[in-house]
């Protein structure tokens, strides 16, 4: 969780406008610097493979993925405080693989 850009004013002496400026400035370099490497413009032909990959392995057709999440209940870990406590009044370790 990050500062507000009220805050940061404080923090740097500068004025709000100018740090959400600054803040949007730099993710646009980060952007323009990575999204070819780390993003890059998928094909036709990609999408047409990652959907066949998602039918073999799910039978589930004209898909190009599902959005999923497992939740293992656990004993509370010693020292977690409610880090792992949960809205189900658990304790639970959820991953989205």
């Amino acid at each position: 969780m990050g500062n507000s850009f009220a805050s940061l004013r404080f923090e740097y002496l500068l004025g709000e406008i100018t740090v959400r400026e600054i803040v949007k400035d730099c993710c646009n370099s980060i952007w323009n610097c990575l999204k070819a490497t780390q993003m890059p413009e998928k094909t036709e032909n990609d999408w047409m493979n990652i959907a066949n990959d998602f039918y073999r392995r799910t039978q589930f057709p004209n898909c190009i993925g599902a959005v999923d999440g497992k939740h293992v209940r656990i004993k509370m870990p010693t020292g977690s405080g409610s880090l792992f406590y949960n809205y189900k009044h658990l304790f639970e370790y959820t991953t989205t693989d």
